[in-house]
């Protein structure tokens, strides 16, 4: 899950900087990393970003995974996915301030990020070029390491996430993820704390930030743990029965 915000984005990015100039030296022809070098390039973005009515946010990159085409793949279903989950998560993030006895001094937050959606599952393409979790390459200067579902980049105003909004039952039928909800539901806690300006009252804490994010998933009804690679691919097989029990926790 994110451990990135703009503060600690900010020392990651030193670290990251001081580290690659101790071995990317003039005689190698390569730049240390950069943050910018997270942020999706031209020939990388969506011809025509993708409007999230409901989450003042817009797709400008979406990158399917072969393996799990149609569960990766932009549509209507998968956006629809998104937008329910988006529009609970904003929908509700001020209550559950209130009940955590937290301020929240802006209204409505600020500048809403724009949204990646990248292969996360490290035993497919989840390392590849341009993948969520190419941490020794693109994300090297805002990640800490291997491995995420989801990474809200405070300082870009970014916000990267797992490819799969939808996924199979034993019929074939799509359905919504539960696990990409549970992930982006995570993640949207990090961005609106900071686009509420809760951490500018408070100041930041990484720690404090990620167990916010937790406690938020818990207040949306969101009982089962983030999972791994090799879980990942065993829910995407899993028995209908546990798909079908895990939507009806989310409300869907």
């Amino acid at each position: 899950m994110s451990r990135a915000s703009s503060r600690v984005a900010q020392l990651v990015a030193v670290a990251a900087l001081a580290l690659v100039s101790s071995v990317a030296t003039p005689s190698s022809g390569r730049p240390p990393p950069s943050p910018l070098d997270a942020l999706p390039r031209g020939g990388e973005r969506l011809a025509r970003p993708i409007a999230l009515p409901h989450c003042g946010m817009q797709i400008i990159e979406w990158r399917p995974t072969p393996a799990l085409e149609a569960d990766t793949t932009p549509s209507d279903r998968a956006l629809a996915v998104i937008d329910h989950a988006c529009s609970d998560a904003l929908g509700r993030y001020s209550a559950f301030l209130r009940a955590e006895r937290l301020p929240q001094p802006r209204r409505e937050p600020d500048a809403m990020p724009a949204l990646s959606l990248l292969p996360g599952n490290t035993l497919l393409d989840g390392k590849a070029s341009r993948a969520l979790n190419d941490v020794p390459s693109r994300f090297a200067a805002v990640a800490p390491g291997c491995c995420y579902w989801g990474l809200y980049v405070d300082s870009l105003n970014h916000l990267f996430m797992r490819n799969d909004p939808l996924i199979k039952d034993d019929a074939g039928a799509l359905v919504p993820n539960p696990r990409f909800v549970r992930t982006l539901t995570h993640e949207l806690s990090h961005v609106l704390s900071s686009r509420l300006g809760v951490w500018d009252a408070l100041g930041y804490d990484t720690k404090r930030d990620e167990d916010l994010a937790e406690a938020f998933v818990a207040y949306m009804g969101i009982s089962f743990p983030t999972e791994t690679s090799a879980e990942d691919l065993a829910f995407h097989r899993a028995p209908e029965s546990l798909i079908r029990a895990q939507i009806t926790e989310l409300g869907h």
